[in-house]
């Protein structure tokens, strides 16, 4: 509802249902001209209106907003001028205010808006010319008055039948909804006022427009999208639309969308300073500075006065430079000078400081954005957004305290906005979570479920994690790092609550995040799947070393690819088979694309890829400039460079001649995997064209027969196998394909007669396994290992084989060859507790404790509360005479498996060595109470009592 300033609690539905059956009645049609306007053919609008002759004041305005639509504003400018000077009107004058305030000519601009004023005081866009004039001189008070005014008059006048001057009414109300903090006009507005223009005038695409920006301001980008939509429909050629386009896209970090959307824009009008700035931000996102740079430097010589293109110049500047506010010489550098303009030219330039903060949340430069973003509220507190974006800001890094206090106070002006909303809620779990403090770090964990996790992930981050990273990278956080285990609460799973914790929405693709200070990960116990929080923690803890260190400057395929280098030995075994096909596809990124594989994957094999390149490049600086080519690179960072600056300076080389070594370099690491016809990506169409074209190539017809039998055309299968066979009588493929329809009807022997012919001399796969498969099930062991160790060896780079070995030797409880073979899976399987578990077995029944110590703890990473894992490692530090741990160790697999009455008395006993009696006793009675008559507990008690 829109309330007048005098009562913010009439509404006036009425009043706009009136508005619409007056409309209605009046039955006016828009006319030619106009309707090519509202549909975006400019060009024709404007030829249509040159032909009214004599044109009049009507004619020239609708010339004038034609011209400025495809960015001709110097032709609108002499329209309208010419048109003044003919016969003035208010309309004609509004109009030149707008184009003057969009230039920056502000003393001109209001010079024209009191001109209009004077003929016609409601004159709609000369009044909103008004209040942005007053906004952007930060003449606050006057600027709030401006807007309260659109209330006032929507009020005093029951009906218009201008649809201008409703929508303008909305844009006014909207802003003095913000300003007081009227969270009950959002509904009004989208539900009532700017659908009444629409239902008046469906051609009016600007009422569609306000209400996606609405909606977008809020996050809600489904209905954003939904009227977005809708108002293409009307017009495709808006400026104004890609633009909100082009800013939808950047919140979900389409980066190259979102800069294809500002292109579209600028392709229509290209004086059109937001879309310039859209442009600018998502070169941002991309750590992309300098073409940032160009983008505002553009804007600002179309209009030097607006504040949001400084704040993001300032952005980028502080990007490309550093932060120092001035040079060694003393002089202002390029972000400190306009730092220091815009501060003096106007007290109140809270938009120049929120604009500010923005482009350093873009770069994720936390600190900065919320440093900017205080600024911002002090300087105008009536911005709603900032509040918001400061609470978000203050979550990543940690700052929970002062994020909620600025959440709230969002929330309080706008209860729509989804992210705030999601974020407080984030914050009403925590309330309710225990802190376990550590010499480096703060831990939140759910004391009812994750109060072992915690324990355990304190230890290993202080013991594993800390001094090797920090002594790795050369660098030491100041602070402590805040680390949030999220469970399940409320009905949303941990992963959702850690969603929503580190962006406000619900869900993103990891179990795991860092923002720099801070890192969250979805609780293990609160997935489908445990995984190795051990490994986790330790890749983000590098993320936290690396952003601080380099003042948050360094891209994101960089600090993926250094924590990846640190976060375990062995890569994931399909990375080698994946880089293989995409090599030979021609599908890598590069340093410009890579980022996107990370933020903006197209499928699962994008982000894959992108880690596994962010590695490899990683390996390739090494390799190529030496050990010390990482820190180098990060040296680089911290003074504010970008990677090809940082090649060219520090390795001089040119970014294109190093992307050509590292493709090489790929190759070679690559050689040893051979792309199977699989690995193609064939259509079955493709499959069966192709071997109908190729009649006399046995490749093509074994092929066709291998994609009929995964369709179970078995008849056809047949067909095609045959004519491969009989082109090629050893083909492996042909051969496997007749040996499973063989196989399909019982005949053992002739199945396995085909494998052993198609297991010669040249490798597939396929035969290979199935053989290996039939040998292990007729319990000829030998014969299987021999085949997969054949699949081991042609394909090292496939966890498969050495799995499907390790199968065999468990059967024939070879456990020599198990303790060979299962560390080298436990290196590709980083995620699987049964191999972990089944080494420590294996070591300590062997006497080899510190083995067995090693792969047990290992297992409780992945699952802490696997009491068998700490039973083991229990043992192995006694063995190892490390009384305490051993204590620890025995007592924890005893409180997990109270039923183990011998782990409960083995507790005890090591909890007496190191004198913790009342441990002791604890566990001593747990015992008695499940087996009252345990008479070792009952010994062991009694002499704790002595």
């Amino acid at each position: 509802m829109m309330p007048p300033a005098s009562n913010r609690n009439l509404s006036l539905l009425t009043c706009a249902a009136w508005l619409t059956l007056c409309w209605i009645a009046q039955g006016a049609e828009p006319t030619s001209a106009e309707s090519l306007y509202y549909a975006g053919k400019y060009a024709e609008a404007i030829a249509e209106l040159e032909q009214v002759d004599p044109p009049d004041a009507t004619t020239a305005w609708l010339t004038a907003k034609s011209q400025i639509a495809i960015g001709q504003a110097a032709a609108a400018t002499k329209t309208l001028t010419a048109a003044i000077e003919q016969k003035p009107t208010a309309h004609l004058y509004a109009q030149l205010a707008r184009i003057q305030f969009d230039q920056g000519h502000w003393d001109a601009a209001s010079a024209s808006c009191k001109k209009a004023l004077v003929l016609d005081e409601r004159q709609p866009v000369a009044r909103w010319t008004v209040a942005q004039l007053h906004r952007e001189r930060g003449e606050l008070e006057a600027a709030g008055a401006a807007y309260e005014w659109f209330v006032d008059d929507f009020n005093e006048n029951d009906i218009s039948d201008d649809p201008d001057q409703l929508y303008y009414a909305g844009l006014g109300a909207a802003e003095f909804a913000r300003w007081t903090q009227n969270s009950e006009q959002f509904s009004y507005l989208v539900n009532t006022l700017f659908p009444t223009i629409l239902k008046r005038s469906p051609q009016y695409w600007p009422a569609r427009l306000a209400v996606a920006e609405l909606f977008a301001e809020k996050f809600n980008l489904g209905s954003a999208r939904s009227e977005w939509t809708k108002a293409l429909e009307i017009n495709s050629s808006s400026a104004e639309l890609f633009t909100l386009k082009s800013q939808m896209d950047l919140t979900g970090y389409n980066v190259d969308l979102a800069i294809a959307a500002a292109d579209q824009a600028l392709a229509i009008r290209s004086d059109y300073v937001p879309a310039l700035e859209a442009k600018a931000k998502a070169y941002l996102a991309d750590f992309r500075p300098l073409e940032a740079i160009a983008a505002l430097t553009k804007a600002r010589e179309i209009n030097d006065k607006r504040q949001a293109t400084a704040g993001l110049l300032a952005a980028a500047y502080l990007a490309a430079d550093g932060a120092a506010l001035e040079t060694s010489e003393g002089s202002s550098t390029r972000y400190g000078e306009l730092i220091e303009t815009q501060s003096l030219s106007n007290p109140h330039c809270g938009e120049f400081f929120a604009s500010l903060g923005e482009g350093c949340e873009l770069l994720r430069k936390y600190p900065y954005a919320a440093s900017f973003y205080r600024a911002a509220t002090e300087r105008m507190p009536q911005l709603v957004r900032p509040h918001a974006e400061l609470g978000m800001v203050l979550m990543r890094m940690g700052e929970e305290p002062e994020a909620r206090a600025a959440l709230e106070a969002a929330f309080q002006a706008d209860p729509f906005h989804v992210r705030v909303k999601n974020t407080l809620e984030v914050l009403d779990v925590l309330a309710n979570y225990e802190t376990l403090e550590t010499e480096h770090f703060l831990i939140r964990y759910d004391p009812e479920k994750d109060k072992l996790l915690a324990e355990y992930a304190a230890r290993h981050l202080e013991d594993n994690v800390y001094a090797p990273i920090c002594a790795a990278l050369d660098y030491e956080p100041a602070d402590k790092t805040l680390i949030e285990f999220f469970n399940q609460a409320k009905n949303t799973s941990g992963h959702g609550w850690f969603s929503a914790r580190m962006v406000g929405l619900p869900y993103i693709g990891t179990v795991g995040a860092c923002a720099g200070k801070m890192i969250a990960l979805a609780s293990p116990s609160s997935m489908p799947e445990k995984y190795n929080w051990g490994n986790v923690l330790r890749h983000e803890f590098v993320h936290v070393v690396n952003l601080q260190q380099t003042d948050f400057n360094i891209p994101h395929w960089f600090t993926e690819a250094l924590a990846v280098t640190y976060e375990t030995d062995v890569q994931p075994p399909d990375w080698k088979r994946l880089l293989a096909k995409r090599i030979a596809a021609n599908d890598l990124f590069d340093l410009n694309s890579i980022n996107y594989g990370f933020i903006r994957p197209r499928d699962g094999d994008d982000w894959t890829m992108a880690y596994c390149q962010a590695f490899h490049y990683a390996v390739y600086l090494k390799q190529r400039f030496g050990d010390d080519a990482l820190t180098k690179m990060l040296a680089g960072y911290a003074e504010s460079l970008t990677t090809d600056q940082i090649l060219e300076r520090t390795f001089q080389t040119p970014q294109a001649d190093f992307e050509r070594g590292y493709r090489d370099y790929l190759v070679t690491v690559v050689r040893d995997v051979e792309i199977k016809a699989s690995d193609n990506d064939k259509s079955f169409a493709q499959l069966i064209r192709d071997a109908r074209d190729q009649p006399e190539d046995a490749d093509t017809q074994a092929d066709a027969a291998y994609a009929y039998l995964q369709r179970k055309s078995n008849s056809s299968a047949r067909k095609f196998a045959e004519k491969a066979i009989e082109l090629d009588p050893s083909h492996p493929l042909g051969l496997y394909v007749m040996a499973r329809l063989f196989l399909s009807i019982g005949d053992a022997q002739e199945t396995l007669k085909l494998l052993e012919q198609a297991t010669g001399d040249r490798f597939d796969r396929r035969p290979v396994a199935l053989l290996a498969g039939l040998r292990l099930k007729q319990k000829d062991y030998q014969s299987a290992i021999e085949l997969y160790e054949r699949g081991a060896k042609a394909e090292p780079a496939s966890e498969e084989w050495t799995a499907a070995l390790v199968r065999v030797h468990l059967l024939q409880k070879d456990d020599d060859a198990l303790l060979k073979l299962l560390p080298i899976l436990a290196a590709q399987k980083h995620h699987d507790v049964a191999i972990r578990k089944k080494l420590a077995t294996l070591l300590a029944a062997r006497d080899d404790w510190r083995g067995a110590a090693r792969w047990s703890e290992e297992a409780f990473q992945i699952d802490v509360a696997d009491a068998q894992a700490h039973e083991i490692n229990g043992r192995a530090e006694q063995e190892l005479d490390h009384p305490l741990a051993a204590a620890r160790e025995l007592a924890v697999a005893f409180r997990l498996s109270p039923d183990r009455v011998d782990w409960g008395i083995a507790a005890a006993e090591a909890l007496i060595a190191v004198s913790d009696e009342a441990a002791a006793r604890e566990i001593l009675e747990a015992v008695l109470k499940h087996s009252p008559s345990s008479a070792a507990a009952q010994q062991l008690l009694e002499q704790i009592k002595s």
